[in-house]
């Protein structure tokens, strides 16, 4: 049996974040863990299960004591490899026919049946996810988009439906991907380029709601090279 490895460009793990932690100032550690937080979170919702559970097809539903699914869901690499469908992301999911899920998966709080996420798959690959809060207003949305096997976009949409964050992912080896934040009021907040694995290469810049630049430093591989602001 194949042991399934999700390949995604961004290295969206506890682990990581600790080690850049140790590598990089305090204020740009927060930084990172603030602008990581929200896809880690996704990410988690569709992985809480069992981690000693090895064999596929792997119930990927979600159920919990404090939530419950409207659809089963299942990993399952070698289904995929048999229909010859290229891995995406987080993987292909599938209903228990073994056809990849093309709908909408609901989550729901056991207490008071609310409705807690929408995740939206299109043969089997996840497109976006919508969260709310018990009370049925909005939390947030985000949304993906790919570059053959890895996430090639991700955007993230506020409780009033603005974009605050966009990841763009290497499209190459030696490419670059780049981070923006935005403020409430629409104007750019933060910007950053980065190398795969996470390493800042250019120019990371912080603005003010009223667009001046308050913070801006350069890097190489990693390493702070100049402190411009």
């Amino acid at each position: 049996m194949k042991q399934f490895t999700s390949k995604i460009d961004f290295k969206f793990t506890s682990k990581r974040l600790r080690m850049m932690g140790k590598n990089i100032s305090r204020n740009r550690s927060i930084s990172i863990k603030i602008i990581t937080a929200p896809v880690v979170l996704c990410l988690s919702l569709m992985f809480c299960t069992n981690p000693n559970e090895s064999e596929y097809p792997r119930n990927m539903s979600g159920n919990s004591d404090d939530l419950y699914s409207n659809v089963e869901l299942y990993l399952n690499p070698d289904r995929a490899d048999e229909l010859g469908i290229e891995e995406r992301g987080t993987g292909i999911m599938f209903d228990k026919s073994g056809t990849p899920f093309t709908g909408t998966q609901k989550m729901r709080y056991v207490k008071n049946d609310s409705l807690f996420s929408e995740t939206v798959y299109d043969d089997g690959v996840l497109k976006s996810t919508t969260a709310y809060h018990e009370d049925g207003s909005l939390m947030g949305r985000h949304e993906y988009d790919y570059v053959g096997d890895g996430f090639a976009t991700i955007k993230e949409y506020n409780e009033n439906g603005l974009l605050v964050e966009e990841w763009l992912s290497p499209t190459t080896e030696d490419g670059l991907g780049s981070i923006k934040q935005w403020h409430p009021n629409g104007q750019l907040k933060f910007e950053m380029t980065h190398k795969k694995g996470m390493e800042y290469h250019g120019l990371m810049t912080k603005y003010n709601d009223d667009g001046e630049i308050i913070e801006q430093e350069r890097y190489e591989d990693g390493e702070l090279v100049e402190k411009i602001e």
